[in-house]
Parts: C-alpha cells; structure tokens; sequence
C-alpha cells in the first residue's frame, strides 16, 4: 500500500503535470512501494533529469533520436547515492535535447507563458510548483542554476568534478556538473551530503569577506534584479559579513565566446555521428550546434582551452581577498516561452570558473516572476555556500507557491 505522502505528490503530479509538462517519464510503481530507505532523504519526492539513468527506466535526453532507448540496467551513482539515503525517486524530468537550448514544451508554473529556463526545464517547474521536493539537474554553462531561479527553487551546482558523471549523457565534459534544484537549501544540502558521504556544518563563521560581483557589463540587468542583489546584500551584512565591490579585469565576453567553442567540439565529439544516423530526429539548434563543432580545428580548441584555464586561475587570484561572493544568477525574471530558454551569459563564466554556485529565491517581481541571487566560492567551498544560503535563506522576502491555474493554458505543440 502507498504511503499517504505519496497520495498527495500523485495528486499534485495529476493536478499540475497537463499545465506545466515537467515529466518525461513517471515511475508508476515508485508511487505503490509503502517505504524507500530509511535516511536523511526519507520522503522527499524526487525526479531525475532525464540525461542519468534511474535503473528501469530509459534514458531519452529529451531527443527523438532516443525514442527506441530501453530501461537503464542502474542508476546513476548521483540517484544511487540519493536512493540509498532515503529519496524517493519518481521519475524523469524533462531536459531540452542533449541539455542543449532548443526550448522545451514545459511551462514555468509561475507564469504558463513563460519559460520555466533550460536545459534542467522539468527539474525547475516541478520544484517550483511543489509537485517534488528535489530534482537532479546539470550545468555545463547555465543550465542548473537558471531554471532554479526563473522557477523560484533553490538551485546547488557543486563544483566540477565534485559529483560522478558516470551514468550521465555529456554535453561537455569540460563543464558538465550535476547538481541539485530542492524546495530549500536545507534539502539542497541533504542531497549534497548523500551524494559525498560529508558533514556539513550549517554554521557560518565570523569574519568572513564578501564581494558583491555582477561580472558581465553587457548584460540587461532589470532594475527588479538589481534591487534584489542589492536586499542580499544588506541582509548578508546584517550577518556581520563584511561586504565590498569585486572587481575583475577579464572579458568576459570573451570567456563565454571560449566557452562556445569548447563546449560545441566537446558535444560533436560525443553526439556528431547523429548528423549521420538520426539527422531527421535533431532539433535545429542542437544540429546546428553539432556542425558547427565538427568544423573547429584542434589548435582553435586547444587555444580556448588554455586561455580559459588562464582565466580561471586570474579570477581566483584576483578574488583572492574575498571568502564568498555575491551575485545574480540572471538579469530578470524568466522570458516569454518565444524567447528561447533565457539568458545564461551571467552563468557561463561562473561555470568555467568551476567553483559551487547556489541560487536562492529572493520574492516576486512586478509580474509576479520569482527573483534570485546567487552565492559563489571557490573550488571546494560547498560547505561554505550553503552554510551562507542556509543563513541568508530565511532573510528573504517571502516567495509564495504558485497557484494552481483554473485553465490549462499550455500550448500545444506541433
């Protein structure tokens, strides 16, 4: 017999999936096991992007050239770890193709005419519906921490290679990192420590220095973006944390430009023989994506690879006064569903910069769109950003579930 608490996440899934279309699959005898193990994770709802595998299920990567995949043989050892301390996994959540940026039928539960962000597009809107309590999404430029913001969730991307990718469809090896979207740091933080075997301590020492850092001047940054960075900021010196302007000289332009090239010769040497064997069955900007990877030479990559590695050491050098920083994880709250998966150039840097991000809602905008802010550290720094999520968390303006739309106002697709 299915636990009670099953019962209500079943009903919500029913209530909400038609409208916002976060599920690629659903794992119907997941919701008829009386108990999972018992752990930290004990009853919390979960869904797994569907580019890792969860034993039994298939593993599509929200592409039509995997439509044939049968079941995963195991899980992934992210859902291994998860599953083991007492997660309840429920299913896959929708991703855009390969984790690319081709937009996705899913909806932001906020606003059903906008998007909910991408690639991890279903881990988003099922968190911030409150339909699941945790979902596993990745990052390889902004794919984690944006749907988490746009979505008013909590978004953790440990640092790169701090979480296995084994059992994980690659984008970009380079960058590729696994992470979690949780209804709170608090869950966010169990997950984390499930996947690490680590303690981690929810106290946030006296002393430390914080940098307020925006990073790309070319990005359209909303006044209701800015306000917010500008709340956290006060509200993390109420802390008694001390708070100045981080400032860089690296262009940053030119890092998300590295970024591309890097990432697209990476993806075309994992998925560019589907050009061949599946060209019917690709969306148009990750076939694009695929070509244009196959035409970048070996010295232009190599050349890339360097001169990010040389970006990443100066910027840690350059912060190396700071503990902590602060800064927006997007310009504005999430675009309508025409404007693609929204802005990632704020993200991207920080990626390559391969420390652990954390993005926390901060309230609604004018429109009702959650806002957010984003707390960065340094390679290794997990335990530190959750620790100042953990604290900044409850100092926030409220952030209120969306409600239930009377209609269902999704868009069909075709």
């Amino acid at each position: 017999m299915a636990a009670p608490r099953m019962d209500v996440v079943r009903r919500r899934i029913a209530e909400w999936e038609p409208r916002i279309r976060a599920f690629a699959t659903l794992d119907e005898a997941a919701f008829a096991r009386p108990d999972a193990a018992k752990g930290p994770l004990s009853g919390i709802a979960t869904g797994v992007k569907d580019v890792l595998d969860v034993a039994g299920l298939p593993t599509r990567n929200g592409s039509r050239a995997c439509d044939g995949a049968g079941p995963a043989q195991a899980d992934a050892p992210v859902v291994a770890a998860l599953r083991a301390g007492g997660a309840d996994i429920l299913g896959k959540t929708v991703t855009t193709e390969f984790a690319f940026i081709d937009p996705t039928d899913c909806r932001n539960p906020h606003d059903l005419t906008r998007t909910p962000g991408g690639s991890s597009s279903g881990s988003g809107a099922a968190v911030g519906a409150g339909v699941l309590d945790l979902a596993v999404g990745t990052q390889t430029a902004g794919s984690l921490c944006r749907p988490a913001a746009y979505c008013g969730a909590v978004g953790l991307k440990p640092g790169i290679g701090v979480l296995p990718t084994e059992g994980m469809t690659p984008l970009a090896p380079s960058f590729d990192a696994p992470g979690f979207i949780a209804r709170d740091v608090q869950t966010a933080a169990a997950a984390f420590a499930a996947c690490t075997d680590s303690a981690l301590s929810a106290r946030l020492a006296n002393g430390l220095r914080l940098g307020r850092a925006l990073l790309d001047p070319d990005a359209p940054m909303s006044d209701a973006a800015l306000s917010a960075l500008a709340e956290a900021a006060e509200a993390l010196q109420g802390l008694s944390l001390s708070l100045t302007h981080a400032a860089t000289g690296l262009s940053f332009a030119a890092i998300v430009a590295d970024h591309r090239t890097v990432m697209l010769a990476e993806a075309a040497a994992a998925h560019g023989h589907l050009l061949q064997t599946a060209p019917d069955r690709l969306r148009p900007r990750f076939a694009a994506a695929l070509a244009e990877g196959r035409t970048l030479d070996r010295a232009e990559i190599a050349a890339a690879r360097q001169r990010l590695a040389a970006a990443r050491d100066r910027f840690w050098d350059e912060m190396d006064g700071f503990d902590l920083l602060l800064a927006p994880p997007v310009p504005d709250g999430a675009p309508s569903l025409d404007a693609g998966t929204g802005y990632q150039n704020l993200l991207t840097p920080w990626t390559v910069f391969a420390g652990p991000l954390l993005a926390l809602p901060w309230g609604l905008d004018a429109l009702g769109r959650p806002r957010s802010v984003m707390l960065a550290a340094r390679p290794g720094q997990e335990a530190l950003v959750l620790a100042a999520g953990a604290a900044l968390e409850p100092l926030g303006p409220p952030l209120p579930r969306p409600a239930l739309p009377l209609g269902d106002l999704v868009v069909q697709s075709g």
